[in-house]
């Protein structure tokens, strides 16, 4: 009876974090971490290989999604609550956000995906670490440069659009939940493209380079954080609002340079960690 109570109580955190906590689903990780892998330096392929073996970044880039049950504490690193009238992100404001519901909360004062970049990237860079704990820094670095990257991550109103329920190509319901804006953003969007993952990748990559996209590999993760908000104000919908055609049309370009950029930053923040 105690491993059944357990069994529900783990059901019902899940059922709780899984949709505020995700970001780009399985798909846009992947393709982040497809693109990132293209701009490895020499140095830093070598190292990432040292870390992970066989594995390559597209195989660990959900990691930190899979692992959420058994490590509750993680669950605010995904995103940040900018409030929607703010001017923008505050550490002291959004990333310290104490939660009865949550007791890992009460003492962490870096409980946002901007903190966490950071936190990880160091990790990951410093040669003196554990080996196990730089494995899991380039884990979670992989898939939170994805997770800053996605505008409902970066915004607080609705739980990130959450709570926005939408009608996504027709239908007002995504599999077992009723659509939302932040599923939309998540998954709907990529997957109306209709093509490959690998066939995402390469236009990306050409997307790159037609547009010198890499000369903007610089910043922060508060100024892309930033970014994200942003755009989460311009692409915003209101409840019962829809995802269709003309909104996929009028938006699919900003997800895919979200995506461009999220996997050009993440080579730049390996690079930096390892290439030298």
């Amino acid at each position: 009876m105690g491993r059944m109570k357990n069994c529900a109580a783990i059901f019902v955190f899940l059922s709780l974090i899984s949709a505020r906590a995700l970001a780009w689903g399985p798909e846009g990780h992947r393709i982040v971490a497809d693109i990132a892998e293209t701009q490895l330096s020499p140095v830093a392929r070598r190292e990432v290989k040292k870390l992970l073996g066989n594995d390559d970044l597209a195989a660990i880039a959900v990691w930190a999604d899979e692992i959420r049950g058994e490590r509750p504490e993680t669950y605010g690193w995904h995103f940040v609550d900018i409030p929607m009238d703010a001017s923008g992100f505050s550490e002291q404001r959004d990333c310290f956000r104490p939660d009865e519901k949550h007791p890992d909360t009460l003492q962490d004062h870096h409980n946002c995906v901007v903190d966490r970049i950071n936190i990880f990237q160091r990790v990951l860079a410093d040669n003196s670490a554990p080996r196990q704990d730089r494995i899991e820094a380039l884990k979670f670095l992989v898939h939170f440069v994805g997770d800053v990257h996605q505008p409902m991550h970066a915004i607080g109103e609705a739980r990130g659009g959450n709570d926005v329920h939408v009608s996504e190509f027709g239908s007002t319901q995504c599999g077992r939940s009723p659509c939302n804006l932040h599923l939309a953003w998540d998954t709907g969007l990529i997957k109306h493209a209709g093509i490959s993952e690998e066939r995402y990748v390469a236009r990306l990559n050409e997307l790159i380079a037609s547009r010198k996209l890499t000369v903007q590999a610089a910043g922060t993760p508060a100024e892309w954080v930033n970014e994200s908000f942003l755009l989460a104000k311009k692409i915003w919908l209101n409840e019962g609002g829809a995802v269709d055609e003309t909104y996929f049309e009028n938006d699919i370009g900003i997800v895919n340079r979200r995506l461009a950029l999220a996997g050009i930053r993440l080579a730049r923040e390996i690079n930096e960690a390892l290439g030298r």
